[in-house]
């Protein structure tokens, strides 16, 4: 059976030439291979440290009654990784100088990650006038709304302001093209299958689900998933625009792509620490790849698309796991 369309629809190899062209705009000197190397053992070390000693899962839980305390935790938290990637990012391209002027913007990021992190509405008397079955979906249906109004904002500033800027549309001006997404997507699916079986990952996923101390799963009505489900995936396409689109092109055409996508990376990798420890990992990987493909083909629908694909798959995994494969 032919692959490739005579449309270039789905064509595979073009696809794979995609990512080899994006990774070869990255790689092509010893001082990018020492770049990415040093920022790679710079992450293993946070990584390390924070799944060694739980350090964001343990502030998370012991602050999570105290919203003041929480936002001033994850500022510090990342403004530290800011203060620490920043520079060396910079300074491993000769842009160091570029530090300080690009300060706001950096800050900016850091404002924008900390409420993500922290802002939450926890008390469910708030949601006395749904049923007592749909309170903890529709407090994170309502919270994942807000996250989507923190990560909207700056983006939407700087649309408005940067009037004659030729990064103003951070990738949303240019449509993606679709067969090269469900190739990359279909290459996650294998990975997400084997994942479901580990116990992180069901301690996790479906999000939708309430547990009970026995392990097993509370259904909420049909409704409330569904509005979950599309609350989520906006969540996912609003965070690609702001770390592919908002925290890569503004500062690549000031310093360059790379130090740009491997900050950028860095820090998309500091918000997965109180995820599964292999998928905060993975997301140092996934964020530089989807950063380096975002800036070649000047457009974040690849990754917005790839990203709530994965995101529902990872959802339907698990509870396929949780309904039929589980005792």
């Amino acid at each position: 059976m032919e692959i490739l369309s005579e449309s270039g629809i789905f064509d595979p190899e073009r696809i794979l030439g995609l990512l080899k062209e994006s990774l070869k705009d990255f790689f092509q000197t010893k001082r990018d291979w020492i770049s990415f190397a040093g920022v790679f053992f710079l992450f293993l070390i946070f990584w390390s440290y924070n799944y060694s000693f739980r350090f964001a899962p343990l502030f998370t839980q012991a602050l999570k009654d105290n919203q003041v305390g929480l936002s001033l935790f994850y500022f510090l938290f990342f403004a530290a990784g800011a203060l620490v990637i920043y520079p060396i990012s910079l300074s491993f391209y000769g842009k160091l100088n570029e530090f300080r002027p690009s300060i706001p913007l950096i800050l900016g990021f850091v404002i924008v990650l900390a409420i993500v992190c922290s802002a939450r509405i926890r008390d469910s008397e708030l949601f006395n006038w749904v049923p007592s079955s749909s309170v903890e979906i529709a407090m994170l249906t309502v919270n994942y709304v807000g996250t989507i109004l923190a990560y909207v904002a700056l983006p939407l500033i700087w649309i408005i302001l940067r009037k004659n800027s030729p990064e103003r549309f951070l990738g949303l001006n240019k449509s993606p093209k679709f067969g090269e997404v469900l190739f990359l997507l279909g290459l996650m699916l294998p990975i997400i299958a084997i994942a479901s079986f580990s116990l992180s990952f069901l301690s996790v996923y479906p999000r939708f689900a309430g547990r009970m101390s026995d392990g097993y799963l509370i259904y909420p009505p049909a409704l409330w998933i569904i509005l979950f489900e599309i609350s989520y995936a906006a969540d996912f396409a609003v965070l690609e625009t702001f770390f592919r689109g908002f925290m890569v092109f503004p500062l690549a055409s000031r310093v360059g792509s790379k130090p740009a996508v491997l900050a950028m990376s860095f820090m998309y990798g500091l918000l997965h620490f109180t995820k599964p420890q292999y998928e905060a990992l993975g997301s140092f990987f996934g964020g530089f790849i989807l950063g380096m493909i975002s800036y070649r083909t000047k457009s974040v629908y690849a990754g917005i698309l790839i990203h709530i694909g994965v995101a529902l798959a990872m959802e339907l995994a698990a509870t396929l796991q949780f309904l039929y494969f589980m005792e």
